[in-house]
């Protein structure tokens, strides 16, 4: 196992859970920090008092994507068709990291400084919240095609991206391959919230701090249930799943704390 703390070091809080990733130069992927997300991932979920994940970069780029690096030693030492299945075998386990991560019980929320780029921009599609600096040189782009002819799917991305734009706009944005800023993205659905670059951080710890002391890993767990679950469903599956959940989490949640706390005010 790689040292954690030299690709992703954390620090946790009021129900939050911080991952600062330090794979320098541009956090790239590849099979040590997908062991090391992962890895903070378990803990994370082990540890019931954390609701609330959020990535951030400690470096000037958010992630740029599969490692360059890997791939140039890995075709000078073994080939294009070895690189090819390394690089296949990778991918996948950085899909299911990103589909982890989106079916879990914990709100994800990418807190973006820096570049997102390639599968630096599929983790962050990944998130449930996109917060962003909003500087106009900040680059959000996924070049796969470009490149290489091919969409930006080693982590599902082409799924995640669709979710956020809508078809149409996705698939323009796949082939048409260019970089766009914060605004741009902020358009397209692709940013949620955007922020001076110097309060990022702190608005992202804000709005978590928040959400994790209202509604806990139960509450969050079910409106992320609630949501992303009911959205592929039709309406009335979507209502019985909402309504399934609804009364679970007011049974195991905060719901009957915050009644008695509401009531003692007007008794």
């Amino acid at each position: 196992m790689p040292d954690l703390n030299h690709i992703v070091s954390t620090r946790s809080a009021e129900g939050v859970q911080v991952w600062t990733m330090n794979a320098a130069p541009v956090n790239a992927i590849d099979p040590d920090f997908i062991d090391a997300l992962n890895a903070r991932y378990d803990a994370a979920l082990a540890d019931p008092a954390i609701a609330v994940v959020v990535i951030a970069s400690g470096l000037s780029v958010f992630s740029a994507g599969a490692d360059a690096s890997w791939m140039s030693r890995t075709v000078a030492d073994h080939g294009l068709d070895h690189l090819l299945a390394e690089f296949n075998r990778t991918m996948d386990r950085f899909r299911e990291l990103c589909l982890r991560l989106r079916r879990g019980p914990l709100l994800t929320v990418a807190a973006i400084g820096g570049h997102a780029l390639a599968g630096g921009l599929e983790l962050a599609a990944a998130c449930d919240l996109r917060f962003v600096a909003d500087r106009d040189e900040l680059r959000l782009g996924a070049p796969e095609m470009k490149l290489f002819g091919v969409l930006p799917s080693g982590g599902g991305g082409a799924q995640y991206l669709t979710r956020l734009m809508g078809p149409a706009r996705a698939l323009h944005f796949m082939l048409h391959a260019e970089h766009i800023n914060p605004r741009e993205a902020a358009g397209l659905g692709l940013a949620d919230v955007l922020c001076p670059p110097d309060e990022l951080m702190a608005t992202t710890q804000e709005f978590a701090v928040t959400a994790a002391r209202r509604a806990g890993r139960v509450g969050i767990s079910a409106a992320r249930r609630a949501v992303f679950g009911g959205h592929e469903l039709p309406l009335a599956e979507a209502l019985d799943l909402d309504h399934a959940l609804h009364w679970d989490a007011m049974r195991r949640g905060n719901f009957l704390p915050g009644v008695e706390s509401f009531t003692k005010r007007f008794g």
